[in-house]
């Protein structure tokens, strides 16, 4: 079974939490850990989800970077967190 870390979870929270949606969090690491899983290289990743931003629907879109493995003997994905952006 793959083991994906998300090395700045931290980050991603706050950046959303700066938007008042930090209850989108779990739903933009689910699937970025479902599209991860599926990878063999390094790639980057963008995941969206719908929420609600100041009473009004907004997509989130989160970017996250897949590292290049370091260590072949693992299945451990290590993913850094990029960014968001959203749209009304």
């Amino acid at each position: 079974m793959n083991n994906v870390n998300l090395l700045n979870q931290a980050r991603l929270e706050n950046d959303l939490e700066s938007l008042g949606c930090l209850d989108a969090a779990e739903e933009l690491i689910e699937k970025m850990i479902e599209h991860v899983f599926y990878i063999d290289v390094a790639e980057r990743i963008i995941v969206q989800t719908l929420t609600v931003i100041n009473n009004v629907n907004a997509k989130i879109q989160a970017t996250f970077n897949v590292l290049e493995k370091e260590d072949t003997e693992t299945d451990e994905k290590n993913v850094e967190f990029e960014g968001i952006s959203y749209s009304e």
